[in-house]
């Protein structure tokens, strides 16, 4: 009881000639600068899943189902290839909305890859085969995109690739002064899905 007495006002004092901040270094093992470092990595870390301010909906949208895609190929322990996710390949929306939706797609596949591969996982990828040319206005791309959605309709039912066949080539619910340049899209989506799925050298 007598040594009791004499220890804890020992420690007391030894304690408030360390200072304040004794007690807890002492009582707190946890509280170690390696785990404030963990906590300031982690903050660095936030923020890699957001997509840029200045894109859309649809953009966005397709930034998050690229991640997503991305996080279900690493789990799944996959060769990340974008061109392997169907949700890419062949977005569920309408097709004038399909571009910006893959462009949001492969940005968000590819900073997943990077963040959940590392930064070596794989290069940048080149130009997607499905990309309108960039020089293309908006009645050309959508031109593109009903021409490449005609030959897939066409491979699948085993029809002659032959983009006169098509009647919304033929007959192209657009204005008249808009029709060639309408047209003109069409022949190069309708021939560029032909050559990928026939495996063909690409013509354009």
């Amino acid at each position: 009881m007598y040594l009791k007495r004499i220890t804890l006002p020992a420690l007391a004092l030894l304690l408030g000639a360390l200072g304040p901040g004794a007690a807890w270094a002492i009582g707190s093992p946890q509280g170690s600068p390696q785990g404030y470092g963990q906590d300031r990595d982690h903050d660095r870390d936030r923020g890699w899943d957001v997509p840029p301010q200045e894109w859309n909906e649809i953009q966005r949208q397709g930034f998050h189902d690229g991640i997503e895609g991305a996080r279900r190929d690493f789990d799944n322990h996959r060769n990340p290839n974008v061109e392997n996710r169907e949700e890419y390949r062949d977005p569920h929306m309408p097709p004038e909305r399909r571009e910006a939706y893959r462009e949001g797609f492969r940005r968000g596949y590819n900073v997943g890859v990077s963040h959940l591969w590392g930064a070596q996982a794989m290069p940048a990828p080149p130009p997607a085969w499905d990309m309108a040319p960039s020089e293309f206005n908006e009645i050309q791309q959508k031109g593109f995109h009903d021409g490449m959605e005609g030959a897939r309709h066409d491979f699948d039912n085993h029809r002659n690739p032959d983009p006169n066949n098509r009647d919304e080539y033929r007959h192209p619910h657009v204005p008249g002064d808009l029709r060639e340049a309408y047209r003109e899209g069409f022949r190069r989506g309708y021939d560029r899905a032909m050559d990928h799925l026939m495996n063909h050298p690409y013509r354009y």
